[in-house]
C-alpha cells in the first residue's frame, strides 16, 4: 500500500532580479540581454522571478524587519564598471548576497571585486556564473539562500521541557536565535491538555478514520484510543495557527497520564502537512527537522540509534512516530514503553538517506551522513518504526559510538550531505 502525499505544497518563492550595468554599455543590447536572463529564470521551477530597479525601496525590508514584496533579492551583474553600485545595494539591504553574473563583458572581473570586498569585511556571499548548467547550481543556492531567510523569520513551539539540555533554557534561546535564526516560543503543558480535552469530538472522529483507513492493520489500539491521539493532533494543529508557529516540539510523554494517550500520530500527521514536529521537548531535534524541511521541502524521521554495527557500517534507528510519507505501508500499534496510546509501525521505503544531528555548546556543530535503507526484520524490544541503515561510510558508525552529538538523529530520504555542508559552512558562524 502506497501512501498518498498529503505535504502542503510550497508557494514558489519571490525572487526579485536586480540587473547592474555600466552606463557606458548601449541601451538596446542590453535590454535584449536582461530579456534572455529572464527567459531563462521563468523556466526554472519552484520560483516567481520578477524584474526590479536597484533604487526601488519598496523591495527592502521596511524598519519592523518584515519583508514585503520579495522572499529574496537576487542582484545580476551584466557588465563591468558595476562594482560600487552592487556594493552599496548589498551594504543597503545587509543579508547574505548571491550574485547571477554574465559570463562575459568584464562581470566577472567586477563580480569577484565585488565577493573580495565583501568577503574582507565577512559579509556572507556567494557567485553563480552563467556558463551551461547554471540554472542547476542556481537553484541548489536558492535553496539554501531561502532556507536561511525562512529560518531567521521562523517560531518554533516548544511544548513542556526537558531534564536534561545542552544549555540553561534562557541561553539556549538566545544561542538557537543567534546562531540559526529561529525563535523559541514556550508553553506550558497545560495549555495543551486544556485543548485536547476541547477538540470537536466529530472532528476527531474524522481524523481517526483518516489514520485508520490508510493503515494496513490495527493492532493493540480501540477505537477509542484512536479518537483519543486524533484529539492532539487537532488541539496541536489548532495551536500551531493560533501561535502562527512554524515547528513545534511536545514533551509527550506528560501526555500519558493526564490524556491517556500519545502523541505520535499527531506528530507524524503535522509534519506530513509541513509543519516539522519532534517529540520529547527536543529542542535540538526540532531544530534539525525545520532545517531540513526548509532546505529539502522533505520531512524527516527524527529516531534513537537503538543497534550499530562497527564491522558492517549498519545502524538500526527506531522511534514510535514517523510520516507516512517517508512509508510504504504502516501498523498502528500501542506506545512501545508505555503500551497506551497509538504508535506507527512504518516500513521505510528503500533507498538512500542522509543522517543529521545538530549539536554542541553553539550549536554550531553538526553530524552527517549518507547511506542506504535495508531490509531487516522487526523486534519487539524497539520502539515500532524500525529502520536499517547501511552507512556509505563506515567510519560513521565509530564516530557515533565515541564522539556522539547526542541521541536523537534525523533521517531524511535522498544524498543531501553536501548540500547541508555547504550551507554550514555559508550561514552557521562560529
Amino acid at each position: 500500500m502506497m501512501i498518498m502525499t498529503m505535504s502542503k505544497t510550497p508557494r514558489p518563492a519571490k525572487i526579485s532580479v536586480v540587473p547592474f550595468v555600466s552606463e557606458l554599455r548601449d541601451e538596446g543590447e542590453i535590454r535584449a540581454r536582461i530579456a534572455g536572463y529572464v527567459e531563462e529564470l521563468q523556466k526554472m521551477t519552484g520560483f516567481e522571478f520578477h524584474l526590479s530597479s536597484p533604487d526601488n525601496e519598496c523591495l527592502l525590508s521596511s524598519p519592523d524587519g518584515e519583508h514585503q514584496d520579495s522572499d529574496m533579492i537576487l542582484p545580476l551583474v551584466l557588465s563591468g564598471g558595476t562594482e560600487l553600485q552592487v556594493l552599496e545595494f548589498l551594504a543597503y539591504l545587509d543579508e547574505p548576497a548571491l550574485i547571477l553574473t554574465h559570463p562575459s563583458d568584464n562581470a566577472l572581473a567586477a563580480s569577484l571585486e565585488i565577493l573580495a570586498l565583501l568577503g574582507a569585511d565577512k559579509h556572507i556571499a556567494r557567485l553563480v556564473q552563467c556558463t551551461p548548467g547554471w540554472q542547476d547550481e542556481l537553484s541548489v543556492f536558492l535553496r539554501m539562500f531561502m532556507a536561511r531567510a525562512r529560518m531567521k523569520r521562523a517560531r518554533i513551539g516548544v511544548f513542556g521541557s526537558r531534564e536534561i539540555e545542552v544549555a540553561a533554557p534562557w541561553k539556549l534561546i538566545k544561542t538557537v536565535k543567534q546562531v540559526w535564526g529561529p525563535r523559541l516560543i514556550k508553553f506550558g503543558m497545560d495549555e495543551l491538555i486544556d485543548s485536547i480535552g476541547n477538540a470537536d469530538p466529530e472532528e476527531a472522529e474524522d481524523a481517526a478514520f483518516e489514520f485508520a483507513k490508510r493503515a494496513t492493520c490495527i493492532f493493540e489500539p480501540e477505537e477509542e484510543v484512536l479518537e483519543g491521539s486524533a484529539k492532539v493532533y487537532l488541539a496541536l494543529k489548532k495551536l500551531v495557527e493560533q501561535y502562527r508557529l512554524d515547528a513545534i516540539t511536545v514533551k509527550c510523554f506528560d501526555l500519558l497520564q493526564p490524556c491517556r494517550n500519545t502523541g505520535c500520530y499527531a506528530l507524524a500527521r503535522l509534519s506530513e502537512e509541513g509543519v516539522p514536529a519532534a517529540c520529547e521537548a527536543d529542542i535540538l531535534s526540532c531544530l534539525g527537522m525545520f532545517f531540513i524541511h526548509e532546505l529539502t521541502l522533505q520531512p524527516s524521521f527524527m529516531a534513537n540509534p537503538s543497534q550499530i554495527d562497527l564491522e558492517s557500517g549498519r545502524i538500526v534507528f527506531a522511534h514510535c512516530t514517523i510520516p507516512r510519507t517517508m512509508t510504504s505501508a504502516y501498523r498502528i500499534r500501542s506506545h512501545f514503553e508505555s503500551g497506551i496510546g497509538t504508535a506507527l509501525e512504518g516500513d521505510v521505503k528503500p533507498g538512500p538517506v542522509t543522517i543529521v544531528r545538530i549539536g554542541g555548546r553553539r550549536l554550531d556543530e553538526l553530524s552527517v551522513a549518507c547511506g542506504m535503507v535495508m531490509e531487516s526484520d522487526l523486534r519487539e524490544d524497539m520502539c515500532r518504526t524500525q529502520v536499517t541503515v547501511e552507512l556509505r561510510d563506515k567510519a560513521y558508525a565509530k564516530e557515533l559510538l565515541t564522539k556522539p552529538l547526542g541521541n536523537h538523529h534525523l533521517i531524511v530520504e535522498g544524498d543531501h550531505q553536501e548540500r547541508i555542508q555547504e550551507f554550514m559552512e555559508l550561514f552557521i558562524q562560529v
